[in-house]
């Protein structure tokens, strides 16, 4: 595996969180793209630093999503934005290092919040 800092997406998540109003998600949401991945049905994965992680660094919680190349850059721009969607909200409000369940990061939400993304995008133009 390969990583590399990925400045385009994270422009792009923080165009989407800006635009709708994900206030928690700030600088310490990185952005990064890997190549050679063998995941097969993988787009994006969202990585937390753990709770004992933050202690043992003394560092407050930081997120990390990552962007496997091939199958993402594949996507439509629409799904792109769809799949950055659906990792910012695994991202909790309260920022502390967990991850939100598929509970709540599903289908219906992520297209709830794609839709208000357009609206709100339409409407500035």
């Amino acid at each position: 595996m390969r990583y590399a800092h990925a400045p385009d997406i994270d422009a792009q998540v923080r165009r989407i969180a800006e635009t709708l109003g994900l206030a928690h998600i700030d600088g310490r949401v990185v952005c990064m793209r890997s190549a050679g991945s063998r995941a097969r049905w993988t787009l994006a994965r969202c990585h937390a630093l753990s709770r004992i992680m933050q202690a043992a660094l003394g560092v407050p919680a930081h997120y990390v999503i990552e962007i496997l190349s091939g199958p993402f850059d594949r996507l439509s721009a629409e799904e792109q934005t769809k799949t950055l969607i659906h990792e910012l909200l695994h991202v909790p409000r309260a920022f502390g290092g967990g991850l939100k369940s598929h509970r709540y990061v599903n289908r219906r939400t992520v297209q709830k919040l794609y839709e208000a993304y357009l609206r709100r995008v339409q409407g500035r133009e």
